[in-house]
């Protein structure tokens, strides 16, 4: 059991999960900060223990099964009927996040440089293009790398925002309750819950890419263990940190760069380019995961052309408004994401005997 590979692992799926909704706070917005300080810390908690779940599990299953289509393990985890719809499903809801992050990429453009969305946009879509043209392998070490940098700015603007903020909680909470802002769910309980099972849907395939990465199934666990805690803990330091400046940061298309504003401008241009890295991420593996359902070999020109195709299907598709994609591709996908945690879970823990969804070859538990 190697630690850098572990940290390296845990790292990637930090990096993965943190995408444009979550680097940019309107993810965090609308499904903790909503809810206020209590709301906050039982949605985050909720949210820790599913999340250290569903990785945990997902990274030791990946690292069995050595799936050559990764979008396979929804058969694995619910059977023939559920898993082939789910085979397909998935790369469909693959590609509505892909429109959204691209249209957070452009948000974060325009919002602080206010250059138009369509360059922000289509820079993006060109970059997860290039980084796609190495493979999964070069992906997981790139994102797994720049995933320390992302993780710790982030983190860095949190916890100051936090420590200028914290004070103002009270008050906050009761401009709050005046104004509300849009949420994701109608109670803090289930949205803790919604927001880890939306990210299932892409977590699975994920983790099944990169959990043959590891070097036992022990380091698979502690890997998805790991990553899923420290994911957990920046959501409840972003989510505190917009609420104490809930004012500023509440009603705008990307909180966590007016967050940045209010340290200091220099830290806000930083957080900008850190955002557009954080996106970059979970989006040069999303485009991989689709094309990977059409064309397994990656590397194919036939593979190569549908990323092309795909890149320009999303960029006219992420002229819609990003808040609003927001609270809408994540909340309706999440329900159907409650579901395949529960059968994943069954499987994983409960169910003896097991088939190979690409082999047909028989598993024991």
């Amino acid at each position: 059991m190697q630690l850098t590979n572990i940290l390296g692992m845990s790292s990637a799926i930090i990096a993965f999960s943190i995408g444009s909704g979550f680097a940019t706070g309107q993810e965090v917005l609308q499904f903790f900060t909503a809810f206020g300080f209590r709301g906050v810390l039982g949605a985050a908690a909720l949210t820790m223990l599913t999340y250290i779940l569903i990785c945990s599990m997902a990274m030791e299953d990946g690292k069995k099964l050595q799936l050559k289509n990764v979008n396979t393990i929804w058969i694995y985890y619910c059977g023939k009927y559920m898993g082939s719809f789910l085979k397909y499903f998935v790369p469909i809801f693959f590609f509505a996040v892909l429109i959204l992050m691209t249209a957070g990429a452009g948000a974060t453009l325009n919002q602080y440089y206010g250059v138009p969305t369509s360059y922000g946009r289509g820079a993006m879509l060109v970059a997860i293009f290039i980084a796609n043209w190495f493979g999964i392998k070069k992906i997981t070490q790139l994102i797994g790398g720049i995933g320390y940098v992302i993780i710790a700015y982030t983190l860095f603007i949190g916890i100051s925002t936090l420590f200028t903020g914290f004070s103002n909680i009270p008050a906050a909470e009761i401009y709050l309750a005046a104004h509300p802002v849009r949420a994701a769910t109608s109670n803090w309980a289930f949205s803790g819950v919604l927001y880890t099972s939306f990210m299932a849907l892409g977590l699975g395939p994920f983790l099944a890419g990169i959990g043959p990465s590891c070097n036992s199934d022990k380091e698979a666990r502690l890997s998805g263990i790991i990553g899923g805690f420290v994911f957990a803990c920046c959501i409840s330091v972003m989510a505190l940190a917009i609420l104490g400046h809930i004012q500023v940061a509440g009603y705008v298309q990307v909180p966590t760069l007016e967050l940045a504003k209010t340290l200091d401008p220099l830290y806000a241009q930083i957080f900008s380019i850190i955002l557009m890295v954080g996106i970059f991420n979970p989006l040069t593996s999303i485009l991989w995961i689709i094309s990977n359902f059409l064309v397994q070999d990656e590397h194919s020109t036939k593979a190569r052309i549908f990323r092309v195709i795909i890149c320009i299907c999303a960029f006219f598709g992420s002229v819609l408004p990003f808040d609003k994609l927001v609270g809408y591709i994540y909340s309706y996908t999440g329900y159907l994401g409650i579901i395949i945690m529960v059968m994943a879970t069954y499987t994983h823990f409960f169910k003896k005997e097991h088939i190979h969804p690409e082999t047909g070859e028989i598993i024991k538990a």
